[in-house]
C-alpha cells in the first residue's frame, strides 16, 4: 500500500501526501494514510461497516471534514478502518462507506493524531491523477 500514499515528516507535527487516479481514490488513501499514522493498516480487520455523509463549502473543507470524521471513528468509537469506498458530489458533498473493526488490546497506537490542520493542504489534479497533502497535530 505504500504507493498509494507516503507519510512527510515535519518538525512539530507529521504528515502525508496521497495519491489517486480519481478524487475518490486519493480521498480512500488518504484515509488510510491517516490510519497508518496511528495504527498499523495491516492489523485491522473487516468486521463490520460505518458510514459517512459530508458536506462542505469547497473542496479543501471537505477533505479536512472527512478526515476529521475518520479520526472520531478512530479516538471517539475506536473504529479502524481497513478499506474505504468513497463516492463524491461534486466538490462539496460525499458518501464514504468504511469496512473495518473496533480497535482491541493487539492493535499498538504509533502515534496520537490530535486533529487534522489545514497547514499546507493540498487537494489538486497531478500528471498522474490527484494528490492530497495534509499535516495533522500530534
Amino acid at each position: 500500500m505504500a504507493d498509494t500514499y507516503r507519510i512527510l515528516e515535519h518538525t512539530a507535527d507529521i504528515g502525508f501526501e496521497a495519491y489517486g487516479a480519481t478524487r475518490e481514490q486519493a480521498l480512500e488513501h488518504a484515509g488510510i494514510a491517516l490510519l497508518s499514522i496511528i495504527t498499523d493498516p495491516d492489523t485491522v480487520l473487516i468486521r463490520q461497516q460505518k458510514t459517512l455523509e459530508i458536506t462542505a463549502d469547497d473542496r479543501q473543507q471537505l477533505l479536512v471534514r472527512y478526515l476529521n470524521e475518520i479520526l472520531y471513528l478512530i479516538d471517539g468509537e475506536s473504529f479502524l478502518p481497513a478499506k474505504i469506498k468513497v463516492s463524491l458530489q461534486g466538490d462539496t458533498s460525499l458518501h464514504a462507506v468504511l469496512d473495518g473493526e473496533t480497535r482491541t488490546d493487539n492493535h499498538e497506537i504509533r502515534t496520537d493524531v490530535k486533529a487534522i490542520t489545514y497547514h499546507q493542504l493540498r487537494f489538486e489534479r497531478s500528471n498522474d491523477g490527484y494528490v492530497i497533502q495534509i499535516f495533522v497535530d500530534i
